[in-house]
């Protein structure tokens, strides 16, 4: 029994050392690897505001009620009022939107309201009906063009431009109003996003 117990003990003693001489010969086949650095953030902005809003340019018998202005941290152009008399008439308002940022932009929606009528008197429908029927209200580029989704406002770029209300004259007698009409939801919106 004693030779099988001296047999077993070897068995173990040996099972141990091949376990061993396993872990040096792993240990000797390891490799540490290292990754070091810095980084640093650079100063960066979005900005992108309404600037060098322009007097009111006028045709006709047109004339401005109430100068606009630009307001509410430079993004909003509001309190304007006109008056249009005769037809042909029209006023327009130069002014630029400007990228003071580091990061281009693109635009990625425009909204040019439809004009609203609101007719006073008795033919209060009719009324409203052919003012806004003759109405052209819009917003472009003041060289001339179309705004369109997409288009580019580099970082350090300005872009001029022209809002705009015609009371078109391709209007009959019968189609010129007996009483006031109030123009509303003369509003535009411009969405601009960090371009890819």
């Amino acid at each position: 029994m004693e030779k099988k117990q001296i047999g077993i003990l070897g068995a173990v003693i040996a099972v141990v050392a091949v376990v061993a001489l396993l872990g040096v010969t792993y240990a000797a086949f390891t490799q540490q690897l290292s990754v070091d650095g810095t980084a640093t953030v650079n100063k960066s902005s979005w900005k992108i505001r309404f600037v060098d809003l322009k007097s009111v340019e006028k045709t006709g018998t047109a004339t401005e009620v109430t100068q606009p202005s630009i307001q509410s941290g430079d993004t909003t152009i509001s309190n304007f009022a006109v008056t249009l008399k005769t037809p042909g008439d029209s006023v327009s308002y130069k002014f630029s939107v400007t990228n003071e940022g580091t990061f281009n932009a693109t635009l990625s929606s425009i909204n040019v309201q439809t004009p609203s009528c609101t007719g006073s008197g008795a033919h209060s429908e009719d009324d409203q009906t052919n003012v806004c029927s003759h109405l052209e209200y819009t917003l472009t580029y003041a060289e001339g063009g179309a705004i369109n989704p997409g288009d580019l406002l580099n970082a350090g770029d300005t872009k001029e431009l022209l809002l705009k209300l015609v009371y078109k004259d391709n209007i009959t007698a019968e189609e010129l109003p007996q009483d006031d009409v109030t123009i509303g939801n003369l509003a535009a919106t411009l969405v601009y996003k960090q371009a890819a």
